[in-house]
């Protein structure tokens, strides 16, 4: 049989390890699932207006004045 502090120890960092990789594999389910659902912000050159859209490829449209703008980066 261990002693108790080196039985202790074991499981502590046993626990410890376990939770380690769960928060590390739902982080990274996280950061997966959150790059689809973010909307994307846009600037209109020509009308002033911040707005957002769904993710695109390509320039979205200004729901004010109808000018194709390209996504602002961050």
């Amino acid at each position: 049989m261990f002693p108790f502090s080196t039985g202790m120890t074991f499981l502590t960092g046993l626990g410890l390890g376990v939770l380690g990789v769960l928060w590390i594999l739902y982080e990274r389910r996280d950061f997966r699932a959150a790059s689809g659902r973010r909307p994307s912000a846009h600037h209109c050159v020509r009308c002033d207006a911040v707005y957002g859209a769904e993710r695109a490829s390509g320039p979205c449209a200004c729901p004010r004045c109808g000018h194709l703008n390209p996504a602002l980066r961050f």
